[in-house]
């Protein structure tokens, strides 16, 4: 029987880090179901849900923790849970705005407040020459409960983001 494995890595970037990992999932005998690997500013950090029988994945954490010294990752092993299937309809939040603390947790905040569940969320910090200082984008990946009236929803992030002095789009997913 199929068992899931959570893996999670970080450790400083360089080339050949995402070969490596997958190269161990593959070796072991692992399918790679899931992942995001992002370089943050120098520090690689992955997640990654692992799919294969019990003796697999069991050889896959041995296999990584071997590894892990030789690729400078420390990794961390949980169970998957059991996948609760939420349902909704799916859109996508952007944010722009001049950067400051507290964006992500207002938006946040407010999304949970409506019943929303967060898929996905990125943030980035980029230097805007035009604007003098950097700019902060965050894009959400949104399942809204389909009782909740969209255009409200949009009007109310709208103001959210006037409050914050950041530009608000949702657009279905």
């Amino acid at each position: 029987m199929s068992e899931e494995l959570v893996v999670t890595a970080v450790g400083p970037d360089r080339p050949g880090l995402a070969s490596e990992f997958s190269g161990h999932v593959h070796k072991s005998g692992a399918n790679l179901a899931d992942s995001r690997m992002v370089n943050l500013r120098g520090q690689f950090a992955l997640v990654a849900l692992v799919e294969g029988e019990h003796a697999v994945l069991e050889g896959l954490k041995k296999r990584l923790r071997e590894a892990a010294a030789t690729m400078g990752l420390a990794v961390e092993f949980s169970p998957a849970p059991k996948a609760k299937v939420l349902k909704g309809v799916p859109f996508r939040l952007k944010t722009y705005s001049m950067d400051q603390p507290g964006i992500v947790h207002r938006i946040t905040s407010y999304l949970h407040e409506q019943g929303i569940n967060v898929e996905e969320l990125e943030t980035r910090l980029e230097s805007a020459p035009f604007m003098g200082t950097p700019v902060f984008t965050m894009e959400i990946l949104m399942l809204v409960p389909t009782t909740l009236n969209v255009k409200s929803l949009r009007r109310a992030l709208e103001e959210l983001g006037d409050t914050l002095n950041c530009d608000v789009d949702v657009d279905p997913a």
